[in-house]
């Protein structure tokens, strides 16, 4: 098989993963037979990294990046503090299980940078704002059906009521600050700039899912992202980019307006919006993790740990916040290791932008730092598809990042084969595993909680 065809297969099946795990989500578990839509997420991710590397076996003159040295040293410090703080842990099985997780994601990492360093930008950069587009024209057009079936029946929706293929709401919105920056393309990309019609609507039409479901963390994170990345670009560019963020935010927001609150309030007479101004419990999380981390401040209470803490105020297997995640089950080395890592990777691509005045990476880097963002209000780095699109953008980044590569022999191939397998497996067999509580708090599977 040749690489650039082992490419276009990676892509497009990652997109098909996408769809089929998502808008299509309620019909497939029918044909696949599987119990409920957020287990399928799970089985997608990790078929879709073993099968990559099963078919990339059988692929000729492949070439793996090499990380930067500092990159390995933080990696290494990382996984042998898990390794110890998972052992150390009250359920060292679960720990593992998190860690193997994290090293399928890692491969994930590998398997994208190959396949998207044997194409052009200006291909690439088609592919994925084609995919983005239609994984949300197709899940609009469901959600505008199921707003018109509202309207017949006369009967009201709550957030979640509209959007079919998500057990909440939320798990949507976490795509929703990653894939928004990425229709962004055809406004700084000359071979996309037909598209910016399409764009502007379809962009609109995620503001005003965003307004209906209530999701104030997405749009906080979309606007804290926009204002870091207005610091590094040129002032034209600067222009551009808020005009253009006006001008969707404006017209979804009057969409909004006369679909959700208008309308709905002629036909039943009665309006769903509401302000909040609560925090959901999240702040009440945080302080236990502050107050709970003295107790093993350096390795952490182990990986995954908070899906069985003891005295937690809310069932969360998570505390919704990444840095807090990092904190409670790792420790606080490898939380200064990882934040201070990122942080400088992230201002390094901004300085890139600002230094080279590439306009063409602003929405990918828009995206990975919108995404990163609103890994501090929610589960963007818990949930199966936002971590598999996080990992995704980050190896978008690397497309415009010169490093040295080596040529993956079939024993280098192999190996990464294997060791997805036995990742693929661990992960695999937590499915309905008799440890898991009966709730809807996921982590792994949908029964995220453990017998504590």
């Amino acid at each position: 098989m040749k690489w650039v065809t082992y490419s276009w297969g990676v892509l497009i099946t990652f997109i098909c993963v996408l769809l089929f795990g998502t808008v299509f989500a309620f019909n497939f578990s029918h044909i696949v037979n599987i119990d409920n839509e957020y287990d399928i997420k799970r089985f997608l991710v990790v078929g879709f990294v073993w099968l990559s590397s099963l078919a990339l076996c059988f692929v000729k003159d492949v070439e793996f990046i090499k990380i930067s040295t500092i990159a390995k040293i933080c990696l290494s410090m990382f996984f042998i503090l898990a390794m110890f703080s998972a052992l150390a842990s009250k359920h060292p099985f679960w720990g593992m299980v998190e860690i193997a997780n994290i090293g399928l994601l890692i491969a994930a990492f590998y398997l994208f940078v190959a396949s998207i360093r044997t194409m052009s930008r200006s291909t690439f950069s088609f592919a994925v704002y084609a995919g983005v587009s239609l994984f949300s024209v197709l899940t609009f057009t469901k959600y505008i059906l199921f707003l018109f079936f509202s309207y017949a029946d006369a009967k009201s929706f709550d957030i979640h009521g509209l959007l079919s293929g998500y057990v909440n709401v939320r798990f949507f919105n976490q795509l929703q600050s990653m894939i928004m920056p990425l229709l962004f393309l055809p406004f700084f990309n000359p071979d996309l700039a037909k598209f910016k019609r399409i764009s502007i609507v379809v962009i609109a039409l995620h503001w005003t899912v965003l307004l209906q479901a209530e999701a104030r963390g997405v749009m906080l994170s979309l606007i804290l992202a926009i204002s870091v990345m207005l610091y590094f670009i040129d002032a034209d560019t600067r222009k551009k980019f808020i005009l253009t963020m006006l001008q969707t935010m404006l017209f979804g927001i009057c969409l909004w307006l006369v679909f959700i609150i208008i309308i709905p309030y002629w036909l039943m007479d009665s309006s769903i919006f509401q302000i909040r101004t609560g925090s959901s419990g999240r702040l009440d999380l945080w302080l236990y993790v502050l107050k709970s981390i003295p107790e093993r401040l350096w390795l952490g209470f182990g990986p995954m740990s908070f899906a069985w803490a003891e005295g937690k105020p809310l069932p969360n297997a998570h505390p919704h916040n990444s840095v807090m995640q990092l904190l409670y089950e790792y420790g606080v080395i490898s939380c200064i290791v990882c934040t201070g890592w990122a942080m400088s990777w992230v201002y390094h691509r901004l300085q890139y932008i600002h230094q080279v005045k590439a306009i063409e990476v602003i929405p990918v880097t828009y995206a990975l730092l919108s995404g990163l963002c609103y890994s501090l209000f929610s589960g963007v780095v818990v949930m199966p598809f936002a971590q598999l699109m996080l990992v995704f953008l980050i190896a978008m980044q690397m497309q415009y990042v010169i490093s040295c590569s080596y040529r993956a022999g079939i024993w280098v191939k192999i190996m990464l084969f294997i060791i997805v397998s036995v990742m693929a497996v661990v992960l695999l067999g937590t499915y309905k595993n008799e440890e898991l509580l009966p709730t809807l708090f996921p982590r792994i599977w949908e029964n995220g909680l453990l017998h504590s």
